[in-house]
């Protein structure tokens, strides 16, 4: 295991993680291994990340950052080019206030949330920034205190909200090429967004709903036929939105799912540790945006309802001490 501690390349932009989980850990780590200046806000493990670093094992090179700049949310943070978030959107009832003293005149913020409308809401609350969405097909977890496990991926794909956020993109793919992870640019936000949900809707719901991960959905036929059920559906919604997916995208998704080595989707990971479910911007918000345009997808909003059912029992029952 290399053991590094940051060190900063003056030309590159400079990079503020919020949120070190399985997604801000890992990506943080790269852009710190491709020489940029890196700054860390976590929560519950940031006096262990102070004391000990931040560990990512991967199949690119095991990491041990020590030692590294990370904040809680309520410390002053120095201003940083780039704000990435990669929290859950379960807390985008706090996020705008989490970005306020992170985002100044030109401040770009790179967003790696799942779902969709998002880049709509820090549009409006953030008129001095550009804004950048950063879809992300990465297979990692958060096993404990700093220490994230990469297992497969990492592809960031950027997509602009408007011209401005353009400008970036040239530096934001040179900072993540340089850590070694792979990058592509794409020209529709809005598709972006419907083509990560591809994968999202029926993955993360069946692995929660069913109780196994991606490699026992593809084992089953019935699932199998299931989660390409979805992925029909979510083409619906995509084409009445004015993005519809070109001939053979779902195939694709499926094949690559295929090969993933085990890999429990993150609402499952969320699942059996007892947290909040992604619904509301993984599947009310597109099931919204569909039926705006006259759209109806009734097996994603089946899957909706069951997992707002699950979820509300899991959590309910963890808060009671039943489990």
């Amino acid at each position: 295991m290399l053991i590094d501690g940051g060190q900063m390349t003056s030309n590159k932009p400079s990079f503020t993680i919020l949120g070190t989980g399985a997604l801000g850990g890992f990506y943080g780590s790269r852009l710190l291994l491709g020489g940029a200046e890196v700054r860390f806000i976590a929560n519950s493990d940031v006096e262990h990340i102070r004391d000990h670093g931040l560990r990512v094992d991967s199949p690119l090179g095991d990491r041990h950052h020590f030692p590294i700049a990370v904040y809680r949310d309520s410390d002053p943070v120095p201003a940083s080019d780039v704000v990435c978030v990669a929290l859950k959107t379960t807390q985008n009832h706090r996020l705008i206030e989490l970005l306020k003293p992170l985002v100044h005149e030109g401040t770009v913020i790179l967003n790696f949330q799942n779902g969709l409308t998002m880049e709509d809401e820090l549009a409006a609350a953030f008129p001095e920034a550009s804004i950048i969405a950063g879809l992300c097909f990465l297979c990692s977890n958060k096993v404990g205190p700093g220490h994230i496990v990469h297992l497969d991926s990492g592809l960031v794909s950027l997509a602009s909200y408007d011209e401005r956020g353009q400008a970036w993109i040239e530096r934001l793919m040179d900072a993540f090429s340089a850590g070694g992870v792979q990058v592509e640019t794409l020209p529709s936000l809005l598709k972006a967004r419907w083509r990560k949900l591809a994968w999202n809707i029926p993955f993360n719901g069946l692995s929660v709903l069913l109780g196994v991960d991606t490699d026992g959905i593809m084992a089953d036929a019935h699932a199998r036929g299931l989660a390409k059920q979805l992925m029909e559906e979510v083409a619906v919604g995509a084409a009445a939105c004015g993005v519809p997916f070109e001939a053979g995208f779902m195939e694709h998704l499926l094949d690559i799912t295929r090969k993933m080595p085990t890999y429990a989707p993150s609402m499952r990971v969320d699942y059996l540790a007892k947290r909040e479910l992604e619904i509301e911007f993984m599947y009310e918000r597109p099931l919204r945006e569909a039926a705006k345009q006259g759209a109806r997808l009734s097996a994603v909003e089946a899957i909706a309802r069951q997992l707002r059912y699950v979820d509300g029992l899991n959590r309910t029952v963890h808060h009671l001490g039943l489990s």
